[in-house]
Parts: C-alpha cells; structure tokens; sequence
C-alpha cells in the first residue's frame, strides 16, 4: 500500500497524460502528412455524374403513336391483350411510368423482343414484363 501513496499516485496519473499528448501529437502529425499527399491528388470529372435527366411526361421519345389512349381499365397486374409496340410503349408511359422509363432505355432489339415475350405470354402480367426488362438492362 505504501507504493500507492498519493504522490506516487499523482506522478503516475501526470505520466499518463503526458503519454496520451504525445500520441495526439503523433495523430496530428499523420493527418498533417495525409493532407499535403492531398493536394497533388486532381478529380477526374470523367468519373462524375452527370445532372439528372429532366423527365417530361409529354414527351414521345420511345414511342410512335402519340394519338393512341388506353381507354379499358387494368385488371390487376394483367395487361391488355393483342397491343401493338407502340401502343404497348404508351400503355407503360400512360399507366407505369415507372416502367417505361426503363423500357425506353432498351435498344431496339430489346424493346422488340420484351414485346415478343409479351405477345406469346398467356397472361400478359405486367410483372413478366418488368421482370424482362430489368433483365435486359442488366446485361
């Protein structure tokens, strides 16, 4: 007990003080090199993102026939049957917009053959559909 005496003790506490100093010191130091590194690093804007696409529902970009209105009601999920391309391209746009703006991100090839898929589907299911084009846009 008599090693712990108060001196002792103080002494012991003043050494660890002095202890951790140092090594904030050192964190400083560390962080004062990382930041001259730094500023020869230069951005390349390549990388960044451009701004965001405006959206414009008015738009016809994707489909032919802008005339065209689904006047039926959707049942469900369930698509219309027998659709032309482009009408199925302003039944997305007027009902799923969502949809089709992944929709009018396929080429051609892949938009005809979404169409394809649906034509011979049996059910016309609008989650087969959407299901087909995250497919696609995924490869």
């Amino acid at each position: 007990m008599v090693f712990f005496s108060r001196p002792v003790y103080k002494v012991l506490t003043v050494i660890f003080l002095l202890c951790g100093l140092n090594a904030v010191v050192s964190a400083d130091d560390y962080l004062t090199m990382l930041e001259a590194e730094a500023k020869d690093v230069k951005l390349d804007q390549r990388s960044q993102l451009k701004d965001k696409e405006q959206i414009n529902r008015n738009s016809t970009d994707g489909i032919t026939k802008t005339n065209w209105k689904w006047e039926g009601d959707l049942v469900g999920d369930n698509l219309p049957p027998d659709l032309a391309q482009d009408e199925l391209a302003t039944l997305l746009k007027q009902n799923f917009y969502g949809t089709f703006v992944f929709y009018r991100q396929l080429n051609s090839v892949d938009q005809y053959t979404v169409y394809y898929r649906y034509t011979k589907s049996a059910d016309a299911n609008l989650d087969t559909v959407r299901d087909d084009i995250l497919n696609h846009l995924k490869n």
